[in-house]
């Protein structure tokens, strides 16, 4: 596949999931497989995804395929917009006050007599 015709393939998925996120596809040389990385942006979140030649070619022709990586996409763009937290936290939660506080009821007080 050219360059041009990737770009096509993952553009056109990545616009039914969310089309304000930038996208960049640069070829990765590595010796072992081609491939490409994928880069979104969108704000001043992003995440990166790798996808192989085999992948791209099979989504151009098999809709299962094409699904993948579509889901692969998916998943990405879910993870820029997750908070990374701890999982555990030595930190004690406070909890809100109430608009009354811990100790005074709801009643309204009826004045002076």
């Amino acid at each position: 596949m050219t360059t041009k015709e990737i770009q096509e393939l993952v553009y056109s998925l990545m616009r039914g999931i969310d089309k304000k996120t930038e996208l960049t596809v640069a070829l990765r040389s590595d010796a072992s497989e081609p491939a490409v990385t994928v880069q979104l942006r969108n704000a001043k979140r992003t995440a990166s995804l790798n996808l192989t030649e085999a992948e791209l070619v099979g989504a151009k022709s098999d809709l299962i395929q094409r699904n993948r990586v579509r889901t692969a996409l998916k998943r990405a763009h879910d993870k820029m917009w997750t908070k990374n937290d701890y999982i555990f936290s030595t930190k004690m939660e406070s909890h809100k006050l109430e608009a009354g506080g811990y100790f005074q009821s709801n009643q309204r007080s009826r004045g002076r007599r």
